[in-house]
């Protein structure tokens, strides 16, 4: 791949819209906000008439806005491997099928949250399965 870039919904962190970003060998996923799915009156009327448009041109009756948006720029690459590759990154019917509360049981791609700079964790905080990055968020 050469360049990516869009947002992602993680099956492990449903609320939290991801923006990805990758360039030659380096790659960078972020918080982006939370989806507008399970957002209340307030939240919608201050987000932004473009946010508001483009979750409600795509909207679902069942998940809402959440999707997967990406970009893929390559060069000199097989365009289905990499179609393959993206689709078994997704759910499978039985893990949709499954719900959210089983989602945020499997593994998490991107380990634990942290904002940079980024401090060292301390014991108490890597036995509680946590860094105290997560806990800010």
């Amino acid at each position: 791949m050469v360049r990516t870039v869009g947002r992602i919904w993680l099956a492990t962190r449903p609320d939290a819209v991801l923006w990805v970003e990758s360039a030659g060998g380096g790659l960078q996923v972020g918080y982006a906000g939370d989806w507008l799915a399970d957002a209340d009156d307030a939240v919608w009327e201050s987000a932004s008439p473009e946010r508001r448009a483009l979750a409600s041109l795509a909207w679902d009756p069942r998940f809402g806005d959440r999707a997967q948006d990406l970009v893929v720029l390559t060069h000199d690459a097989d365009p289905d491997a990499i179609e393959a590759d993206l689709q078994a990154a997704l759910l499978t019917d039985a893990e949709l099928a499954a719900g959210e509360v089983a989602w945020r049981e499997l593994p998490d791609p991107f380990g634990f949250w942290h904002s940079d700079p980024c401090a060292p964790d301390t014991p108490a905080d890597l036995t509680a399965g946590r860094s105290h990055h997560e806990e800010e968020h």
